[in-house]
């Protein structure tokens, strides 16, 4: 446990801690969250159309192959470097500010990471590609598609990298307004395609990981105070990367135990169904994607301030406040069960009311999630990261054990199902960790 002893454990806690969720709210977070909530927005609206323009110049053929590949990256990212992108923030933000120096190491330490792992796991995809989509996929088609996963992989490392260093620092203007670009290239990328007579899968997948080298140029354009010009980046920082691999080895480990529970469902339906009911599915998860997206807006802007919270105070508000935003997003959403047949049969009529009924399944899981999940910024506030890693262990095996056994039989549908389940199992988790962690902490505190 991080306890702090009790000589130094504060005798009082200020008006702000103690005095509910309001006070909190407002010093701690709230604006950011609205800040990058309202700034999400525009890159939801975007995302929505560019992912509708995809689904329909497409077959549901072809996207259910580009959604495949997709989950490739995700869960690929996941293995070399989305923990590294938490680690960065959490221990990046106490020195903005105050220790310059010392941040600059951070973030160069944590780029040289991102950079080595990701250029490691990319160069094994582009060698196995054709393997890879022949024995573990059975679809051949795929292997060009993984060849462009692995162009991803690295230029998503460089996109997310100064995603992190723009949370570090609370600038969640440019954090949103990067997340924007990059959806905006890829607008621009799909009309251009459609003007040439390119609009196929793997020119599709292609334009997409270019939009990641797009919208790094632009932030490196952006960013003044950049740690890449005038800053040897070669330089190693053995100090700093013991720092941000201590953190990592639970974060990376979570975050790609997560990314593999939650594209096994897509993996597993790719075995036994064909292309175009994976292009059903897919179409289905990427709207929830949009709702996924306000509760990663929510644990976006509130990591930064989570990382400096220490007493039992801070903590207790931090919940209330917390799960009061989320409420009133989740009651935003819900309006959307009613609308899901309108919704697809306008924009994804070639998909059918069976994506509405898969929608309206998925719909439920992620408001469970938006509900819950923003609370396990306390384990990393208290440095019980590993926490995460142990629910993610056992949401990996929950899903392939029960989409083993229910995907076969079931199909999408069964796929669905399981995924709800998963979300509940892991919302129930976090919670028992997260109260057993703050009512240790009220015990730490002296009488």
């Amino acid at each position: 446990m991080n306890e702090r002893p009790a000589g130094k454990q504060p005798h009082g806690e200020s008006p702000a801690a103690t005095g509910g969720g309001r006070g909190w709210l407002a010093r701690a977070g709230g604006a950011g969250v609205l800040k990058v909530v309202a700034g999400n927005g525009s890159f939801v609206v975007l995302g929505f159309v560019a992912n509708l323009i995809a689904a329909n110049g497409l077959s549901p053929d072809g996207f259910g192959l580009m959604a495949l590949a997709l989950a490739m990256l995700n869960v690929l990212q996941e293995i070399c470097g989305a923990g590294v992108d938490l680690a960065i923030v959490r221990i990046a933000a106490p020195h903005v500010e105050r220790d310059v120096d010392r941040l600059a190491r951070v973030y160069r330490a944590g780029l040289q990471i991102k950079l080595i792992f990701n250029g490691s796991i990319a160069l094994a995809v582009w060698m196995f590609a054709g393997p890879i989509a022949r024995g573990l996929f059975d679809d051949p088609r795929l292997s060009p598609l993984l060849d462009w996963v692995a162009v991803g992989l690295l230029a998503a490392a460089l996109f997310n990298y100064m995603l992190a260093k723009f949370q570090t620092e609370e600038r969640f203007a440019l954090y949103s307004t990067l997340r924007v670009l990059n959806n905006v290239a890829k607008l621009v990328f799909l009309g251009l395609l459609a003007w040439i007579g390119l609009f196929e899968p793997v020119a599709v997948f292609a334009s997409w990981m270019l939009a990641f080298v797009v919208s790094f140029g632009m932030a490196l354009a952006w960013d003044r105070r950049t740690t890449l010009p005038g800053l040897p980046v070669v330089r190693l920082e053995g100090e700093r990367w013991g720092e941000i691999l201590r953190f990592a080895r639970w974060t990376v480990a979570s975050s790609f135990l997560y990314a593999l529970y939650s594209r096994t469902d897509l993996l597993i339906l790719a075995r036994h169904v064909g292309d175009a009911e994976v292009g059903l599915y897919a179409v289905s998860w990427n709207i929830i994607f949009v709702i996924d997206l306000v509760t990663y807006s929510v644990i976006i802007a509130l990591l930064p301030r989570a990382s400096k919270m220490s007493t039992h105070g801070e903590f207790v508000a931090y919940l209330k406040s917390t799960f009061l935003i989320c409420a009133v997003l989740a009651l935003c959403v819900m309006p959307l069960f009613l609308l899901s047949d309108w919704l697809f049969a306008t924009f994804f009529p070639a998909y059918g009311m069976a994506a509405a009924s898969l929608f309206r399944i998925l719909l439920s899981g992620a408001l469970i999630t938006l509900l819950f999940h923003p609370l396990y910024l306390i384990l990393y506030a208290r440095d019980q990261a590993y926490r995460l890693t142990q629910v993610n262990l056992l949401l990996a095996l929950f899903a392939l054990l029960a989409g083993l056994v229910v995907i076969p039989a079931h199909g999408t549908t069964g796929a669905a199902l399981v995924t709800v389940a998963g979300r509940v199992f892991a919302s129930a988790l976090i919670c028992y960790f997260v109260f057993s962690e703050v009512r240790k902490l009220l015990h730490a505190q002296p009488a």
